[in-house]
C-alpha cells in the first residue's frame, strides 16, 4: 500500500498532527514499533511517539502519539481478515486433539514471541511458553506484587501494552472471555520490536486458546480458590492460617474494606452475575474477591477510607450496577477482617427494607432504619417516640394548608443553612424566615440549637419509617 493513502485511512480513526509533508510514491507492507534499525527494511514503517520513519524519509509530530492504538489500526488497515484466517484456522484445528501446552507454544511460534497466561487480575502467572516468563521468573515476582499488575484506566482497551514501570519485560496484553465470562489475559513478551501483525494475530489466537483453556480446565482451576476466600471470612475465625491461605492465592488479607452484596435484576444466573463483575470491578479496585456464598453473590473490595467516601466510589458503584444488571448494597466501611461476618448481616437486612430499591444502597445511608428494624413494635414504641412538635406542625398543616413540615425538613437536609434551603424551596428567603418564626410560634423550638435539630431529623426518619 502506498504510504499517503495508508496515512490517509489512518487519519480518519486517530487524531494525528503531521508536521512533514508525506511522499506519495512510497510503498508500506510492514509496521514496527521501534526505531529505524542500522540496516532499515526498505518497505516497512518503522513508528515512534514523534514520527514515522519509511526508506530513509522520517515524518514528524508536532505532539507524542499513543503508539499503540496506531500500531492496532494500521495493522487492520495493512493486514486483512483472509490472512488472519488463514493462520487461525490451522491453530484451531489442531486445538481439536493437542493439549494446551501444545497449542500455546504453536500461537507463540507464529507470534515470533514467548506467550505467557495471566489471571484475571493479572497477579499471577498461570503457564508460560519459556520457563524464563513462569511464576518464578523475575517478572512473574513482578507481577505477582503489584496492586493491580494492570492500569484500571486501560482495561476495557482490547490490547494493553504495560510500561517499564509496571513490568521488567514490556508485554502486550488481550483479555480472555469465554460466552461472556472473563477469564484471564494473553500476553506476548515484547522481546522483539512489536508488529503490526501481531497486534492482529494475537486476539485471533486468543480466542482458540481460550477455548482450550477451558476444555483443559486450566484458567477455572487456579480461580476457583481464589473464590473461597470470601467464605473463608464468613465461615471461619480469623487467624494466621486464613492470612496465609490469601497470600498462597496471591491476594492479600485487606485491612481497610467493605463487603457488597450483589442481587441480579435481570435473568441471570449468579455464576454469569459473578463473571460480570469480576469482569466490571477489577479493574476499578486494587483487589476484589468476589464468591457465591449460601446462594448470594458477594464481593470483597479493598478501598481505604478517604475513597470510600469519594463521589467517585459512588459513581463507580453505580456503573457497575447498571452494566452488570444488579443492585449492590455496600456495607459500611471497616479495617477488621473478622467483622466481615457483621457486614454480611447488615448488608441482608438492608437488603430487606422497604422504599430502597436504589440500583446502589449504601447500609451507612440507611443506618437509621436498620437500627429501627430492632425496635419492637408490638406496644406501639415507634410512634411514641415522634417528638410532639412534629405532630403539632403536621396537624397544622393539615388544618391550615400551610408547608411548615416541608419547610422543616429541607432546613434540616440542608444542614441548617437558610440560603441553601431557600435555594431548595425556591421562595424568597425573608419568606423562609417567616415560616421559621411560625415554626418556632407553634413550638417553641429554638432551630439553632444542634441538640433539637438532630432531635427532629431522628423523629422525621421514624415518621417515614412508619409511613413504609
Amino acid at each position: 500500500m502506498r504510504l499517503n493513502k495508508l496515512i490517509n485511512q489512518l487519519t480518519t480513526k486517530l487524531p494525528l498532527n503531521l508536521c512533514s509533508p508525506i511522499p506519495p510514491l512510497l510503498m508500506v507492507d510492514s509496521v514496527t514499533l521501534s526505531s529505524v534499525p542500522e540496516h532499515p527494511q526498505k518497505t516497512t514503517l518503522y513508528l515512534e511517539p514523534l514520527s514515522f520513519t519509511i526508506d530513509n524519509y522520517c515524518i514528524q509530530f508536532s505532539t507524542p502519539i499513543n503508539v499503540l492504538p496506531v500500531l492496532i489500526e494500521l495493522g487492520i488497515i495493512l493486514i486483512s481478515n483472509n490472512y488472519i484466517q488463514k493462520q487461525q484456522n490451522p491453530l484451531a484445528l489442531k486445538a481439536i486433539a493437542a493439549d494446551f501446552d501444545i497449542i500455546i507454544q504453536i500461537a507463540a511460534n507464529e507470534l515470533d514471541a514467548p506467550l505467557i497466561l495471566l489471571d484475571l487480575d493479572g497477579q499471577q502467572i498461570i503457564t508460560a511458553t519459556k520457563p524464563a516468563y513462569d511464576e518464578s521468573s523475575t517478572i512473574g515476582h513482578f507481577l505477582a506484587n503489584q496492586d493491580p499488575a494492570l492500569d484500571p484506566s486501560k482495561f476495557y482497551h482490547h490490547m494493553y501494552l504495560t510500561t517499564q514501570a509496571e513490568s521488567a519485560i514490556p508485554l502486550l496484553l488481550t483479555p480472555l472471555a469465554y460466552q461472556g465470562n472473563p477469564l484471564g489475559y494473553l500476553a506476548i513478551v515484547v522481546i522483539n520490536p512489536l508488529t503490526a501483525e501481531q497486534t492482529r494475530l494475537l486476539p485471533a489466537f486468543a480466542r482458540v486458546i481460550t477455548c482450550a483453556s477451558v476444555r483443559d480446565k486450566i484458567v477455572g482451576n487456579s480461580l476457583s480458590q481464589r473464590d473461597r476466600l470470601v467464605s473463608l471470612l464468613l465461615t471461619e475465625p480469623t487467624d494466621t492460617t486464613i492470612e496465609q491461605q490469601f497470600k498462597t492465592q496471591g491476594a492479600i488479607l485487606p485491612e481497610n474494606m467493605v463487603l457488597i452484596k450483589c442481587e441480579p435484576i435481570a435473568n441471570q444466573s449468579l455464576p454469569t452475575l459473578k463473571a460480570r463483575l469480576t469482569y466490571l470491578m477489577m479493574p476499578m479496585f486494587s483487589q476484589v474477591l468476589i464468591t457465591i456464598h449460601h446462594r448470594v453473590c458477594l464481593a470483597l473490595v479493598t478501598i481505604n477510607l478517604s475513597d470510600y467516601n469519594q463521589q467517585l466510589f459512588h459513581n463507580q458503584l453505580t456503573t457497575i450496577a447498571t452494566r452488570g444488571k444488579c443492585r449492590l448494597i455496600v456495607s459500611n466501611f471497616y479495617t477488621n477482617p473478622h467483622d466481615t461476618i457483621s457486614a454480611y448481616q447488615f448488608c441482608n437486612r438492608a437488603a430487606r427494607l422497604k422504599n430502597h430499591t436504589d440500583p446502589v444502597l449504601f447500609c451507612s445511608d440507611v443506618f437509621f432504619n436498620l437500627i429501627l428494624t430492632q425496635v419492637n413494635n408490638r406496644d406501639n414504641t415507634l410512634p411514641f417516640l415522634v417528638d410532639p412538635c412534629l405532630k403539632v406542625l403536621t396537624n397544622y398543616d393539615q388544618t391550615n394548608h400551610t408547608e411548615l413540615v416541608c419547610t422543616l425538613q429541607a432546613y434540616l437536609l440542608a444542614t441548617c443553612n437558610l440560603t441553601e434551603t431557600a435555594r431548595t424551596l425556591f421562595v424568597h428567603p425573608n419568606t423562609l424566615r417567616k415560616r421559621m418564626q411560625h415554626i418556632t410560634y407553634l413550638t417553641g423550638l429554638d432551630l439553632k440549637d444542634a441538640k433539637t435539630c438532630f432531635k427532629l431529623a431522628a423523629s422525621l426518619e421514624i415518621s417515614h419509617y412508619l409511613q413504609i
